[in-house]
């Protein structure tokens, strides 16, 4: 694993099951833990806001626990609040660069257009599916590799110059 282990300094619950993070290296973020407690029986405690309100920074900033022993590490609601940003334009093109990827590629391998890419990037917004598809492709390095499909210079095929 290369990311460093992530560490809270401080946390505030908030209505309808979020927290504030306040991280030791890096600012703060929310983190919105409402579908991950309706999935998992073992958060289901936190779905009474008067436990989730409970919530404090243990293991020197590794974890925040609840009563009833509920906890979930720092690393968790780090990926969850990242989940959760804002996926806009400068994300999309960050994400081309970061996978150097052109538009053909990017629509290649979103089952996509190019029109669509160019959409995208010029701020026309970027729905929800595709911002999942993007950082899923930018966390496993195996989602890419299994979507996609590089393009050489030149005519594309099955145009009239290239029979």
């Amino acid at each position: 694993m290369s990311e460093k282990l992530v560490r809270l300094k401080s946390i505030k619950a908030l209505p309808g099951s979020k927290l504030k993070l306040v991280w030791s290296s890096d600012g703060s973020t929310s983190c919105d833990l409402t579908g991950l407690i309706a999935r998992s029986l073992a958060l289901s405690a936190l779905s009474d806001a008067r436990v989730f309100a409970l919530a404090k920074v243990v293991d020197r900033g590794a974890a925040v626990r609840w009563p009833k022993n509920v906890d979930l590490s720092a690393q968790t609601l780090r990926q969850i609040s990242r989940e959760q940003e804002v996926f806009d334009d400068k994300s999309f093109r960050a994400w081309q660069v970061e996978l150097d990827l052109s538009n053909r590629e990017s629509a290649d391998a979103l089952g996509v257009t190019r029109g669509t890419i160019r959409n995208y990037r010029n701020g026309n917004g970027v729905p929800l599916a595709v911002a999942i598809a993007c950082r899923a492709m930018m966390n496993d390095p195996h989602v890419i590799a299994a979507h996609f499909n590089p393009r050489k210079p030149g005519r594309p095929f099955g145009s009239r110059n290239s029979r």
